[in-house]
Parts: structure tokens; C-alpha cells; sequence
């Protein structure tokens, strides 16, 4: 289990940082897409939503600025890198992850959630999350 510290924002976000441990170190691959993360931050209560879409942007200009989202997408939370994460050997930028939902998602009254969401409350820095409960059968995206 990874040991974590949370701290509230005054602006509401709340960052979830790594703390490692000595066992964590001993366990780190630099071969994981997700070892250089320090933390999340959620931009809004996560408690409230059943999933999130996630996406690995290999694109990113900074290890630890707030990333964007073009069109009907709200961004919900992004991960921060650590000091020393290395630049993606293609695009020379970084890779880091962000968690959106799409317009259709807060207004659909399905009870599925698309293929590649994960529950919110189950994200970690490091850690990919886990399906929500109510992933859908068919494995069809909506």
C-alpha cells in the first residue's frame, strides 16, 4: 500500500502526494510508465463521481502544471511529476495523467461507465486505479 499525504487547497483542490518508503524505493522500476509521480490533484470532490476518463499525455510541457483540455471536456485532476522525471524519448516532452469526463458523461442517465474509466477514489500517485463497479458488460465505450 502506498503511504500518502493529502492536502486541502484554499481554491478547493486537493493534492495527494507520495510519500515513498524504503520498501516503495526498493520495488521502483523506471520501466513504469507511472513511476515519477508525486501526486494527483483533484480539482473538484471526487466523492461524488461514480468514474473518470483517463488519459496518459505524452505531451506535457511541465512535470508539475496544471494541464488543459480542448472542447466539451472537464478536467477533474492531473498527476504531478517528481524533480527528476525524464522526458519522453518521442516527443521530448513528459508523460503524465489526467482525468476528465465528457459533456455526455454528466448528462447521461446510463448506469455503465466506459471502458477506460477508473473510480476516482481508487487513484494514486503511482497507482492506476481501479474499474468502477458498474463497468459494462459488453466492453462497448460510450
Amino acid at each position: 500500500m502506498i503511504t500518502t499525504q493529502t492536502i486541502c487547497r484554499p481554491d478547493g483542490r486537493r493534492e495527494v502526494i507520495r510519500l515513498l518508503t524504503t520498501e516503495e524505493l526498493a520495488q521502483w522500476s523506471k520501466e513504469d510508465p507511472l513511476a515519477y509521480e508525486k501526486s494527483i490533484v483533484w480539482l473538484e470532490d471526487i466523492t461524488r463521481l461514480p468514474y473518470v476518463r483517463v488519459a496518459e499525455v505524452k505531451c506535457a510541457r511541465s512535470r508539475r502544471g496544471r494541464l488543459r483540455l480542448s472542447g466539451k471536456q472537464r478536467l477533474v485532476g492531473y498527476s504531478k511529476l517528481m524533480a527528476d522525471a525524464p522526458r519522453d524519448p518521442t516527443t521530448k516532452r513528459f508523460t503524465r495523467r489526467l482525468f476528465y469526463l465528457r459533456e455526455a458523461d454528466l448528462t447521461s442517465s446510463s448506469a455503465s461507465s466506459p471502458e477506460r474509466a477508473v473510480d476516482p477514489r481508487t487513484v494514486l500517485p503511482g497507482e492506476r486505479g481501479q474499474p468502477p463497479e458498474n463497468r459494462p458488460q459488453s466492453g462497448e465505450e460510450r
